[in-house]
């Protein structure tokens, strides 16, 4: 179990869990890229500092950090895939060799289920991946650089985040259209992630992967339909896809390990009644 925790890269999802971990009395110490988030997020509770991953490998700033000086470290950094960037495994190299330098116990990686895209049916942790897509390599790559911590690693792989300021329904807002309509949705809400990794840090350090995932697996035009009827938006609209990064139909992310392990129950494991709901 784990009394101090450091988290890099403190987005929606990292002050959902510094909240929580405040909450409970845990020491916390967040990283920021910008210096204009500092205040913010010192409001929190936590202690801030700034760090970046910009350059190719670790400064001599870089190994002060207390960052590193805490007993569980949380890697919450976007892969930037999205953005045309292909620096994901560089990035936790870089942060795994601070890890090695300072005090760090256990590290917890959040990754993605896209690391499955391209296979089909149920998918536990230990399938075989389809490393043909870009994508897929590049997140499979920065999990193994994880994976390489000398420490006890662990790869959570969240499904798409969903949860406060993060209602699909706005996604749609835009006019996007949405691709692949008989696509099987896979998605967590932010109070189910944020437990899940409550969960790890109070467990003893070990090694290993999970998947997080809600237990909706309904087709992508229900799900996005259902969520602009909420907000009383008209129905998305669909287009098929080409793009090999796209979900499968029947591709059914299976998160039984975690749940078994944690003994947890998800409070929002039927994300169609949320939509209404929320």
């Amino acid at each position: 179990m784990s009394t101090s925790v450091g988290i890099v890269g403190c987005g929606w999802l990292g002050k959902a869990l510094t909240k929580k971990l405040i909450s409970q009395q845990y020491s916390v110490i967040v990283s920021t890229q910008h210096q204009d988030k500092v205040e913010e997020l010192s409001k929190l509770g936590a202690q801030v500092e700034c760090f970046s991953l910009s350059d190719s490998s670790p400064s001599a700033n870089d190994f002060k950090l207390s960052l590193f000086k805490q007993s569980c470290v949380i890697i919450a950094i976007p892969p930037g895939i999205r953005q045309g960037r292909k620096d994901y495994a560089d990035k936790i190299k870089h942060l795994v060799e601070l890890a090695q330098a300072g005090d760090v116990k256990q590290l917890i990686m959040i990754s993605s289920t896209a690391v499955y895209n391209g296979l089909d049916g149920y998918i536990e942790e230990d399938i075989t991946l389809d490393l043909s897509s870009e994508k897929t390599a590049i997140i499979h790559q920065a999990e193994q650089e994880a994976l390489k911590f000398s420490g006890e690693t662990i790869i959570l792989r969240f499904s798409g985040l969903v949860g406060p300021d993060r209602h699909p329904g706005k996604f749609l807002k835009s006019g996007r259209s949405l691709s692949d309509p008989d696509a099987t949705t896979n998605l967590i809400h932010q109070q189910d992630a944020v437990g899940l990794l409550f969960g790890l840090i109070n467990k003893p350090a070990h090694s290993s992967i999970y998947n997080g995932s809600s237990q909706t697996h309904i087709a992508k035009r229900e799900y996005y339909e259902q969520a602009a009827r909420v907000l009383g938006l008209d129905k998305p609209e669909f287009t098929e896809s080409i793009n090999n990064d796209s979900l499968v139909a029947n591709k059914i992310i299976n998160s039984n390990k975690i749940r078994k392990f944690l003994s947890y129950t998800f409070a929002y494991d039927d994300l169609l009644s949320w939509l209404s709901d929320s």
